[in-house]
């Protein structure tokens, strides 16, 4: 995430909650970790800045078993649930 970006904050644990669909909508209390990261308007419409973005989207889907990673970018937030390579 570094490489990208020229400053970033990890904050504490928020408190959350989600309707998981897979178990009928069960709702679900959450402990979400959020991640702020600056970048410049270049840096953000770079191909392999974007690619490098999305890699690292799906390695901490994966690795912290997430159903849903999200991710705002400017006013647009991007909601990544295939972890999977590309």
């Amino acid at each position: 995430m570094g490489e990208f970006s020229a400053a970033r904050a990890a904050y504490p644990k928020a408190r959350g909650i989600w309707r998981d669909d897979e178990r009928a909508g069960a709702v679900v209390k959450d402990e979400p970790v959020l991640i702020h990261c600056c970048t410049t308007p270049e840096d953000i419409q770079d191909l392999a800045n974007l690619a490098e973005l999305g890699r690292f989207c799906r390695r901490l889907g994966r690795e912290a078993k997430q159903a849903e990673v999200g991710l705002m970018v400017g006013d647009e937030y991007f909601a990544i649930r295939q972890f999977e390579e590309v």
